[in-house]
């Protein structure tokens, strides 16, 4: 469902605005592709509060600075809708789920830091995040690398990287890039 790109006038007050995050917060798997989807279908066509375009402009925005995109979004969205207080509130509450996760994990290992359960839970969800890390950047890298030369810059400095420091490979990959990708890129 789409709907127009028409914005109800009402501000939601803020509890509202922490229940949505809070519940987008609580779902929000699967890195920022599947965030910007539920905050679209839930702030854009669900309660009406925002166009698609402050989705996109959100993330025109904050995809260019260091840090975690996915909150960088909420926060901005969250501005759009609140002020400094619709922020932080929509910041806070949309990160509360992973806090609490992680709190209450944090907790078991260093309760049962030798019980087996707990290694062998530890060392499934450490290849667990590998596989989903190598996925996600396997997406990342088939869509930003989108013609040969760019490709090119894209293998060399994945096997440059292995051995020579990351800010290194950056700079030399944004001048190769530069270099073989002028016209090629999309932004």
């Amino acid at each position: 469902m789409h709907l127009p790109d028409t914005v109800s006038s009402a501000r939601p007050a803020l509890p509202s605005l922490a229940w949505g995050l809070l519940r987008i917060g609580a779902v929000a798997f699967g890195g920022l592709g599947a965030t910007l989807a539920l905050l679209n279908r839930d702030l854009v066509e669900r309660r009406g509060w925002l166009r698609s375009s402050d989705v996109t402009e959100a993330l025109a925005y904050t995809k260019p600075l260091p840090g975690s995109t996915v909150v960088q979004v909420v926060t901005f969205l969250g501005w759009r809708l609140g002020g400094w207080p619709g922020a932080v509130v929509a910041t806070a509450m949309f990160l509360l789920p992973a806090f609490a996760i992680m709190t209450i994990a944090a907790a078991a290992v260093f309760a049962l830091p030798d019980a087996p359960l707990v290694r062998k839970a530890l060392a499934g969800l450490q290849v667990a995040v590998v596989g989903i890390l190598a996925a996600a950047m396997w997406r990342l890298a088939r869509s930003e690398a989108g013609s040969v030369p760019l490709m090119i810059v894209l293998v060399a400095a994945f096997a440059i990287g292995l051995f020579v420091n990351a800010a290194i490979v950056v700079g030399v990959a944004g001048g190769g890039g530069g270099a073989l990708g002028r016209g090629d890129a999309h932004v």
